[in-house]
This record gives C-alpha cells, structure tokens and sequence, in this order.
C-alpha cells in the first residue's frame, strides 16, 4: 500500500513537471537561436543518437520539434533528485519535498524550454552517478563510473569534474574490494581516465586550438590582462617607496602584482565564485537572458537559510561517504565554468552543482520542522513556508510567461529577427543578403526556417572572401556575413560581389554612424524587437 502511495505522488509530481514544460512551448520565446537552429543537421541524420536529442524528426523542423527533447528530459529531473534524496535520507518526506520543489526551480524549468536537451541529460546522468556511489553494492561503483562517463560524453564541463570523483570512486572502491579484487576495481577506474581523456581528445578537440573548450579557455583571451595593464602602466608615474624595494616600480614590484598569471588568476576567481554568490543563486540567475529572466537566481530568495540549514544539517550528520562526495561535486562543479572567459554565471556549465544544493534545500525545510515543539506551531509554519513557496513560484512563471518574452535583453539574447531576415529573402525571390553580424554567423537560420534540401545543404561550400582586413563568410549563394574590420572593405565587397541588400544591426550604428549608408537614406524594411524597437535595418544596392 505504501509502495502505491510513493507512486501515486510520483506520477502526480511528473504530470505537473510536463505540463509546466510543455505548455506554451512552441509560442512564448522570441524564436529559437542560432545554436538551436543546429536541429536542422539532427533531422537529416536520423540514428537513434541523434534522435534522442531532437525530437524534429517527427514533430517537424519548427521551435516544438527543437525544444520537446530537452522539456522531456528536465521533466524527468525531479525523478533523478527524488532517487538521489532517498538514498541520502531515513526520513521519508525529505525525497518528495526535493522532488517537489526541483519541479518548480527557475533552474530546472529553464533548461527544459531551450533545445539544448543534452543539459538535462547530462542533470539526469550526473545525479544517478551519485545515485549509485551511494548504495552499499560494490558492483554499483561500476554503474557509477558508467553514467559519469555518459555525462562526460554529453557535455564537456564534465569532463573537467569526472577526474575528481574518479578518484573519490578509485579510493572508495579500493577500500571495498579484496585484495585480489582490487586490481580489476583500479583497472576500472583507469579505464574510465582513459576514456575521458579519448572524448577530450576526439569529441571535443581538446588539444585543437580552434577547439571550443581552448578558444573559450581565459589564458588565452587577449582581453584578460586589460585592466593589470592599466593598472601596472599607471604605477609608472609614482616614486620609489618601500613596496617597491625602492626601485622604479617597473623594474621589480610592478611585474609581481600585475602579470598575465595574476590576471588569469583574478578571473579565475571572479568566475568561481560567482556560483556562490546570491546574485546567480537566489537574486538575478545567468546573466545570459537565455538561461534565466534575470529577475530570479536558480533558486528562490526565501530557499536561501533552508539552504544554508541543510547544508549544515547534511555535514553534521551525513556519513563520511556522502559528505566526500557532496564536497567533491560541490567544489568541482564550478571549475568547467571559471576556466572560461564569459563563465561567470553561466549556468550550463554548473549544472551539475544544482541537484546537491536542491537536496540542502529539501532537507533544510524538512528538518526546520524540529524547531518547533507543538503540533500547532509545525502546522503554522508549513502553511507560511508553502505560502511563500506557491508565491514564489507563481511571481516567478508570471514573470516568464508576461514579461520576459517582451523585453529587449531577451529578445537580443536570442538573436531576435534571423526568422524575418529568412522570410524577406524568400518574399523576394532568393536575393542575396550581406548581413553585418559582430557574433557565430548564423547561417542554419536560413536552412532551418526555409527546409533547404538535405542535398542542397551538403553541396555547399562555406567560403571565406578576405577582402582588404575583413573576412566575408559565404555560406550560401545568396547569402553573406562580415563583422567589419573597416567600412571601407565593405563598400569594396560590395562593388566587387554586387549584393541585392545590406543587413545593419541595431547595434552597429554606434560603431559606424554614416559611413556605409547615407544618413538620409531610408531603409526597404525594418525587423523590429517584441519591444518595437528596431532589430535589423535592410538597405537595398
């Protein structure tokens, strides 16, 4: 009878996660963006790995199709947090209090309404590697190490974090074996070093310079020593003094303090704790207006003492196995993020940190009940915690389905108006367009909102034109992106190629005011934000 009850719950808990998941998938984002346009290449390779992460192959190449896949997955999250919490805790409420509110945190809804379903996966896999660290059976250990290399194959942020809790398994597993047993457990372990280091290598280009986790890499972003340098050329006007060894402060002193190891250092930092701080957990969330409304943190503000409890809570009484592994996942969870240029705050790369703090919450909320002696006073409290809760919720899915599809942060995150720009060039006949675009040129706009044939799209040859300092990216017959070096390679391009318009963004005309496009010449149509402002100008030659 029991065991119906837990599934009865269960079943209600999941309904509500899909429904809040799916409804209003397919209509209330601006428009997918340029990585989710990636589902285009997903749909014409149709194996059973590519369709588990899209779900276009039969819901069609439109923002549901690109979106179902991962509102499934995160659907299924508060399951993974549910199985994690009962292995944790002998106090039955506390899994259905995880379950239950992990159903309704910004941070599990948001990666559930952008078609990146590896994110929810790799949530999923990364808390049932936990799941099964955690129970008494050796073979578990195996099952453990296994789902942690899926997360690793998923996405790359795993694997800078699977080394450490490989290590953590090696000595836990080490230590549960037989001496003759304990060979094959390190074999094991070993193995799964070895894998990873094959996906770093092959999947993700790691040893690549143009592979995305080193061109992201903040050693290597000429930007990060800008304000050392600052500061270390303004100590060249003051005099010697004793901090600096009574030398100019070039010679000796500057170079200590100010230095590309220290910059790197610095933003390293910066970036690490950035997760910690209330702005991303409880305030603001990713600065990236795709990964949150940016009025909310990843949690609520009145989880955060809940929190902090169960945190204590967990450390004061939680065997030393779970806490070793609690802190290694905590600790190590960040680190993916910090080492890249634009990681702070950046939510899919700390995904993985967000199930164990979601546990904190639950078991703070469940073990604050002892705070109170009578039953009258634990009934008070649980009606205002759920007040506040249900209040914070609502404020929160109000805010994302009434405000944050209409304003302008949002609409810039998602590369608003690509969708027009496609449906202008087919109103008029395939023109061709040179697009200034500052970012990824988003060419698989124009694939996926005009179905170009699979055969039209493996016969084209991306090209590069340089054309006096700038580099023109041709994708297309009809199409072309540049992000000017200077105004006066564009006009030769376009004498040269003869393109039938010019794209501007609203935001180039702070770069160059006039000097493409006469101050009195109007434009042949103008793409506008939700917002009214205008989004993109087109210019015909």
């Amino acid at each position: 009878m029991k065991l119906k009850k837990t599934h009865l719950i269960l079943l209600v808990i999941l309904v509500v996660s899909f429904f809040l998941r799916f409804y209003r998938l397919d209509q209330n984002l601006p428009e997918i963006y340029a990585d989710e346009t990636g589902h285009y290449i997903l749909l014409h390779q149709p194996s059973l790995y590519h369709r588990i992460f899209s779900f276009t192959w039969f819901l069609g190449l439109n923002p549901l199709g690109v979106r179902a896949a991962a509102a499934f997955y995160s659907s299924l999250i508060s399951l993974a947090i549910f199985l994690l919490a009962s292995r944790l805790s002998k106090n039955q409420a506390v899994p259905f209090v995880a379950a239950i509110i992990s159903v309704f945190l910004p941070w599990t809804f948001l990666i559930g309404r952008i078609g990146h379903s590896h994110i929810p996966l790799l949530v999923i896999t990364s808390t049932l590697s936990a799941y099964f660290f955690l129970s008494k059976s050796k073979s578990s250990y195996l099952l453990s190490l296994l789902f942690l290399l899926v997360s690793a194959y998923l996405y790359q942020s795993a694997l800078v974090i699977a080394p450490f809790v490989f290590l953590l398994t090696g000595y836990y597993l080490y230590r549960s074996l037989k001496p003759k047993q304990r060979r094959l457990g390190l074999l094991a372990v070993a193995i799964s070093f070895l894998v990873v280091g094959v996906l770093f290598v092959t999947r993700f280009q790691g040893l690549s310079l143009s592979g995305r986790g080193l061109d992201l890499a903040i050693w290597r972003d000429p930007n990060t020593t800008h304000f050392s340098d600052k500061y270390r050329a303004l100590s060249w006007v003051s005099k010697p003094s004793l901090f600096s060894f009574w030398l100019p402060t070039e010679t000796l002193a500057a170079p200590l303090v100010y230095n590309r190891l220290t910059a790197n250092l610095s933003i390293f930092t910066r970036n690490y704790l950035s997760f910690f701080s209330p702005d991303f957990l409880f305030l603001k969330g990713d600065p990236i207006l795709r990964h949150s409304t940016g009025q909310f943190g990843v949690f609520y503000p009145f989880l955060l003492p809940l929190i902090l409890y169960g945190a204590y809570r967990f450390f004061l009484t939680a065997p030393p196995k779970a806490r070793h592994l609690f802190l290694v996942w905590i600790l190590a969870s960040p680190l993916p993020a910090a080492i890249t240029k634009d990681g702070s705050g950046y939510l899919l790369r700390v995904i993985t940190l967000l199930p164990f703090l979601t546990y904190f919450a639950a078991l703070g909320i469940t073990d604050s009940l002892s705070w109170f002696k009578t039953k009258w006073l634990r009934l008070l409290y649980v009606l205002g915690l759920s007040l506040v809760g249900i209040y914070s919720a609502y404020a929160f899915f109000f805010s994302y389905f009434h405000v944050y599809p209409y304003q302008l942060e949002t609409a810039r995150s998602y590369e608003y108006g690509f969708k027009a720009l496609s449906d202008f060039q087919v109103e008029n006949d395939g023109a061709s367009l040179l697009i200034v675009w500052d970012g990824h040129y988003p060419q698989y706009h124009f694939y996926f909102w005009q179905k170009l044939p699979e055969s039209d799209y493996r016969e084209l040859v991306f090209e590069d034109i340089v054309v006096g300092e700038s580099h023109f990216y041709h994708p297309a017959p009809n199409l072309y992106f540049v992000n000017p070096y200077t105004t006066s390679d564009v006009l030769e391009f376009i004498d040269m190629h003869q393109p039938n318009y010019l794209v501007l963004p609203d935001r180039y005309f702070v770069k160059y005011p006039t000097d493409l496009v006469p101050e009195d010449e109007q434009p042949v149509k103008q793409i506008l934000y939700p917002t009214g402002e205008v989004a993109f100008s087109i210019y015909s030659l």
